[in-house]
């Protein structure tokens, strides 16, 4: 036990003390990590002008060049062209197999839902009429008569002449009878 209260205490306190400076670094951290992302967009656009731009001297200087170039980059257009139509045919197509699944298996499924919240709602409504309620009005009716001989008991006690027990009530010849709380 007392090595567990001062194993807590000397920990804490540095603890508490590194805390702070750890949250400062990372925030640090976290700026550099920002500005270097900066940084690497910045020149990352630069680099693309600069490519852009010897690209378009390249094309001026060597005309010959560039009609290959272009002739390959149109082929190279048209296979990827291709490629994408095949592509939205077949998301075409996993579009009608979804709406088909969703017809013939979700549809019934949300039916059976449905039904089975319609049948809680009226067993919920039978349980609350015929035993709650019955049963609110029982608990109701014997904590009243609870209360009834509660009171009835008080009143009772209250009525009777209570025996002499106190000396000085003797000796006085006086027979007061106070009622006990």
């Amino acid at each position: 036990m007392e090595t567990e209260t001062s194993r807590t205490h000397p920990t804490d306190a540095p603890a508490k003390a590194t805390a702070t400076p750890v949250s400062a670094t990372e925030g640090q951290q976290a700026e550099q990590v920002s500005k270097r992302t900066q940084i690497m967009i910045i020149g990352g656009a630069v680099l693309f002008l600069i490519l852009l731009v010897a690209a378009i001297v390249l094309m001026a200087t060597y005309p010959v060049a560039t009609q290959v170039i272009r002739d390959i980059a149109i082929v190279f257009v048209a296979v990827e062209t291709f490629l994408i139509g095949l592509a939205v045919l077949l998301l075409v197509f996993q579009i009608q197999t979804l709406i088909q699944v969703l017809r013939d298996e979700i549809q019934p499924l949300l039916r059976s839902v449905n039904d089975t919240a319609s049948t809680v709602r009226g067993t919920t409504a039978f349980v609350s009429h015929n035993v709650v309620s019955p049963f609110i009005k029982l608990a109701g009716f014997a904590a009243a008569v609870q209360r009834v001989t509660s009171d009835l008991i008080h009143i009772a006690g209250a009525a009777r002449p209570h025996s002499k027990s106190s000396p000085s009530s003797t000796i006085g010849g006086n027979e007061d009878v106070q009622p006990r709380e």
